[in-house]
């Protein structure tokens, strides 16, 4: 599937957002931008700290090339998912054997038990 298919899957996707403003043609759908530009697409993950859009590397571009707009998507969601399920793990293990503060606790379990429900409903 070459790249100009995934966007023209992800413009027809009934769950993606259009971003589309002036000579730019964008479309989201779970954290993942799509944007074409003169007939140069890429493809940008909105999960960042800094509030700035990271551009895929070559692999995540292959799963799009391989999969399509949607389970790549998902695909890629499921591994950020689990890399922030795993850090916040790491930070209760820490949190328990350092300060064992109650609140700060009890944050993070929460916060990871809606990472996993997000990580499960995902397909």
């Amino acid at each position: 599937m070459r790249l100009e298919d995934v966007f023209i899957e992800a413009k027809e996707y009934r769950k993606s957002v259009s971003l589309s403003w002036r000579d730019e043609e964008a479309f989201i759908y779970r954290g993942i931008k799509i944007s074409k530009i003169d007939n140069d697409i890429k493809i940008f993950s909105t999960f960042n700290a800094n509030f700035q859009y990271r551009e895929l590397n070559d692999e995540e571009y292959s799963n799009f090339n391989m999969l399509g707009w949607v389970d790549a998507v998902h695909l890629i969601v499921k591994r950020m998912y689990k890399k922030s399920i795993d850090r916040i793990t790491d930070k209760i293990k820490t949190e328990i054997n350092t300060r064992n503060n109650k609140k700060h606790y009890d944050s993070l379990k929460t916060k990871r038990e809606t990472l996993i429900n997000k990580y499960s409903n995902l397909k």
